[in-house]
């Protein structure tokens, strides 16, 4: 995880380089690639950002 921020920050993943800097405010460990990718999809949707909106509502000011 340390090095993808890494790669975000330094500009190298072009889709991220516009937003920098990047911190990493909330994570989640799979031990599964596939149930990963399925998670970050969902994450990536409507209901859940929602899910995470309220999740962090105490520690970010929404």
């Amino acid at each position: 995880m340390e090095k993808r921020i890494k790669e975000h920050n330094s500009g190298k993943t072009i889709t991220t380089s516009k937003k920098m800097p990047w911190k990493v405010i909330y994570y989640e460990v799979s031990f599964n690639k596939l149930d990963a990718i399925a998670r970050e999809k969902y994450l990536k949707s409507g209901m859940g950002r929602r899910y995470l909106k309220n999740r962090l509502s105490n520690q970010l000011d929404f």
